[in-house]
């Protein structure tokens, strides 16, 4: 069965419940997702600019606890590659495409992993990396 990395905007989707993601995260089966550390600090980072905080700050840990955690440390030789091959095809994604996106990707490209994303225009982007939306808008 396919593995996949949900990028942050996916796993907002999950805790809202909404657009598909639910329902496409139960079909993939919770032993097939993971999540980087780095969609961890974004998750933290929205919380602290929340009008919700006490909600959202409890999002990271439950990941924590019931996710497959995957460190940075592991990939910086795909983001290295991935950071190059960007600027030598000189697009202008290069200046779009932030470095979180890249920590993903790459950690994507180093395990193995789908990047699950609604901001498939970025990921796309990056040789060597698969993409797939679950954001249903209606």
């Amino acid at each position: 069965m396919e593995k996949y990395i949900l990028d942050t905007c996916t796993w907002i989707e999950w805790f809202q419940q909404r657009n598909g993601v639910p329902e496409h995260v139960r079909s993939a089966k919770r032993q097939n997702l993971y999540v980087s550390e780095v969609t961890l600090a974004e998750l933290t980072f929205g919380a602290y600019n929340s009008d919700e905080y006490e909600r959202h700050i409890k999002e990271p840990d439950f990941l924590r606890m019931t996710t497959n955690v995957l460190p940075i440390s592991d990939v910086f030789e795909e983001y290295a590659m991935i950071r190059c091959a960007l600027k030598k095809v000189k697009r202008t994604l290069d200046k779009e495409i932030g470095n979180f996106d890249i920590l993903i990707g790459a950690t994507a490209l180093h395990y193995g992993l789908t990047v699950v994303t609604d901001n498939v225009k970025h990921f796309e982007a990056m040789p060597g990396i698969n993409v797939v939306n679950w954001i249903e808008r209606g």
